[in-house]
């Protein structure tokens, strides 16, 4: 057999060497889950992730500037590197419940899949490799990224990766669903909040008025069809009761393109109906950029995406079919070749009774384990 036939004749294989380790992996699932880390608040999160590295004896663990867990799990040769990482906010705050539940095949509890499992898997992946007698020539690099969510913007992980002083080989990111995500490109994307004001002293119209006539305009915009453009209207919010003018009023919305530079036109367009908006007597408009990424990543017939796919043939794992995914954009700005993958299937994502199915995330790992080593022997990913 050749090299890669080895790797995934040994990929099969991984689910069931793995089985000693559910109850660690399912351990570290809860307690990580159960310490909040709304995005900006990730800090005690990070502080039990560099625990866990500590006890492992890997090598220079420590946080950055942006509060980001690293540590690296040196290799034989240790000529190259690979960043394996997993973010460690949550959409929810800390006055939510965090206490979760394990039961019926199942791990529940509010950022179970997003991405906790991901943080566990990234705590518990050097403790699996050992067990498993798999050491990589190649130097491991262990993230754990903050401020990726909403306002965060990948933050965390554009930081770490900007600052780098060593090449990164490729990276992957973990995401704890779901299985058969495969991501390997990003579009050019805008997040904003319109935020309006009107002035009750100058005028009489409802600030609902002023984002409706936004809304209006926004509907205008001509979106390039060969570039695969479009606009999404995410949430309206304003006002403080049915019998008077709203004094203020918010939008939040997305465009997105395969092409920068078309984003780039839009933007301009967005910010001068914005303009228009404010020559109207007591009205104010203003934008603010949620989250941004830039369009790219790599080709299906990359070696690093061939390859993973043929990781999760081998072990039964159907890739999706979108190939996008925010996170990429963060590798697209440094040429660091990367692939997003899940870990197991998930119910009720992003709401407090999110769920993890336990049987698949043994699959889930392994899939993590083939594709590091097929980067570290039967795949140079070049750039």
């Amino acid at each position: 057999m050749d090299e890669l036939e080895q790797i995934l004749y040994r990929v099969r294989r991984l689910p069931a060497e793995l089985e000693p380790y559910r109850e660690m992996l399912l351990a570290n699932l809860v307690m990580i889950g159960e310490i909040p880390a709304p995005t900006f608040g990730e800090e005690r999160r990070i502080a039990f992730l560099e625990q866990r590295f500590t006890e492992c004896g890997l090598q220079n663990c420590s946080t950055d500037e942006l509060g980001n867990g690293v540590a690296i799990l040196p290799g034989s040769e240790g000529k190259r590197a690979i960043l394996v990482t997993a973010h460690a906010d949550t959409p929810f705050p800390a006055s939510v419940d965090h206490t979760f539940m394990v039961s019926h095949g199942l791990v529940r509890g509010p950022g179970a899949a997003d991405d906790s499992l991901g943080m566990a898997v990234l705590a518990t992946l050097p403790t699996l490799l050992e067990g498993l007698g798999i050491t990589l020539a190649s130097d491991l690099i262990l993230l754990g990224a903050t401020r990726s969510l909403e306002q965060g913007n990948q933050e965390g992980l554009r930081f770490f990766l900007a600052n780098s002083k060593r090449p990164l080989d490729a990276g992957i990111s973990l995401e704890g669903a779901s299985l058969g995500r495969l991501h390997f490109r990003s579009v050019a994307s805008l997040g904003s909040l319109i935020s309006c004001h009107v002035d009750r002293r100058y005028s009489q119209l409802s600030a609902v008025d002023v984002i409706n006539q936004v809304v209006n305009r926004l509907h205008a915009l001509v979106l390039p069809s060969q570039s695969h453009t479009a606009l999404v209207l995410g949430s309206i919010g304003g006002g403080s009761s049915y019998k008077v003018p709203a004094r203020n009023a918010q939008l939040k919305f997305q465009l997105r393109s395969d092409s920068d530079q078309v984003l780039v036109d839009l933007v301009e367009q967005v910010d001068a109906i914005l303009d228009d908006m404010g020559q109207q007597s007591g009205v104010s408009a203003h934008l603010e950029v949620i989250a941004r990424t830039r369009s790219g990543g790599l080709d299906s017939n990359h070696p690093l995406v061939t390859r993973t796919r043929r990781v999760m043939s081998a072990l039964d794992i159907q890739p999706w079919d979108t190939i996008y995914s925010p996170v990429i954009s963060g590798y697209v700005e440094q040429e660091v070749p990367a692939v997003c993958i899940g870990l197991t299937n998930a119910d009720n994502v992003n709401y407090p009774d999110e769920s993890v199915e336990i049987d698949p995330i043994l699959t889930g790992v392994a899939q993590l384990i083939g594709i590091l080593l097929t980067i570290d022997g039967g795949c140079r990913a070049e750039h």
